[in-house]
């Protein structure tokens, strides 16, 4: 029988390793977003420091909460009942994203959580990790969870959650200015929001979803402006993949193809994601659970030329084939398989073929009787 001998990762090194896996700010608070959506979370309120002196960001939920040992569990690295545990709405995928995206903006990370009444709340602190050299957290006591920022959130919830970052370390080396950028960050991290959960916002999710942004409400974006009078809606594309499991599961494919820029109003230009980007954003956007992943681009499928800038593509996947589509741990990247290309392309062909005739006869109808030869 072979010899076992534990080789443990040492705490401090890989920590510090894993803040460089590539999160933007936005892409960061979107993984602490997606939590948040996964415990079923009607109201999330993001809030970013309005003091110079107080230089923190938290997100606060409603949603359903974890008691001590859940809790304890989503702060490892490797959450077993995440992965264990998923159901067919969650947005997590590998156990690592809170305590990931959080670190690689911050280092110190304090989660609290109240369930069935009960508050518990661990603090991951870096300079505790460098100083120890292993993987130690803060069991925060009564005293230190009533000191916690925001903490005030959840006194009239029954449930929720905080997280909260606390000593930005990196804005400070990169720009010496933390309240300045965290504002910027502000802005940006609205218009992000806005646009990967606008399905949600604008009340496709399980339950009706409201996010702010301090005070300020998120409106969720249209990239389809699917109830604008001269978009054409394609027929859909159901394409059945049967998981590793056996089981089949579906791949729904929506073409659009956008009304040409003279038609939009000012407010058209607005849900569609920008007039800078309306030409540049065509192609797929890739949704898993209505959450947008990737988009604005066609995986190599068909060329990239002026006349094809208005056909979007909505795509649904279930988390049951994030195998296949190669989703990254930021949930900012997927690989198309090629067991569904042919199909895709299908799609993409009959939407890029009227984007064209939108561009090239604008104004123009497209024809509702093949056999009549219209003027």
């Amino acid at each position: 029988m072979a010899k076992l001998k534990a080789n443990k990762p040492t705490a401090d090194v890989l920590m510090n390793s894993m803040r460089a896996m590539g999160y933007s700010f936005e892409a960061a608070i979107a993984d602490i977003v997606d939590n948040s959506v996964s415990a079923q979370a009607r109201n999330i309120v993001l809030r970013f420091p309005i003091d110079p002196s107080d230089c923190c960001v938290a997100v606060c939920d409603d949603g359903i909460g974890m008691n001590k040992k859940e809790l304890l569990d989503a702060m490892k690295y490797g959450s077993q009942l995440k992965s264990a545990n998923r159901s067919e709405d969650d947005l997590g995928r590998f156990g690592l994203g809170m305590k990931a995206a959080s670190l690689s903006q911050c280092r110190r990370l304090t989660v609290a959580s109240k369930k069935d009444g009960k508050l518990s709340a661990y603090i991951w602190d870096l300079d505790i990790i460098e100083e120890k050299k292993d993987w130690y957290m803060v069991d925060c006591s009564k005293e230190q969870i009533a000191e916690i920022r925001y903490i005030d959130f959840l006194n009239d919830k029954e449930s929720g959650t905080i997280v909260l970052w606390e000593n930005f370390d990196l804005i400070e080396k990169s720009s010496g200015n933390v309240y300045a950028e965290l504002g910027k960050h502000q802005n940006a991290t609205a218009e992000y929001l806005s646009l990967i959960f606008h399905r949600y916002l604008n009340g496709e999710g399980r339950n009706p979803l409201t996010i702010m942004v301090n005070n300020y409400k998120l409106t969720g974006l249209d990239p389809f402006l699917e109830n604008h009078r001269k978009t054409n809606v394609r027929r859909k594309i159901e394409i059945p993949i049967k998981d590793s499991e056996g089981k089949e599961q579906i791949v729904s494919v929506q073409p659009f193809v956008l009304p040409f820029q003279k038609d939009l109003s000012a407010e058209d230009k607005r849900l569609s994601g920008g007039i800078e980007n309306y030409r540049a954003k065509q192609g797929f956007y890739i949704y898993r659970n209505k959450r947008l992943i990737i988009w604005g681009t066609w995986f190599r499928l068909e060329r990239k030329d002026e006349l094809n800038k208005l056909a979007r593509v909505m795509v649904d996947i279930p988390n049951s084939l994030d195998y296949m589509w190669s989703i990254d741990i930021k949930k900012s990247a997927a690989t198309l398989p090629d067991i569904i290309k042919k199909n895709m392309y299908n799609a993409v062909y009959e939407s890029v073929l009227c984007s064209e005739a939108v561009h090239t006869y604008r104004g123009r109808k497209e024809k509702k009787d093949k056999d009549i030869e219209y003027v």
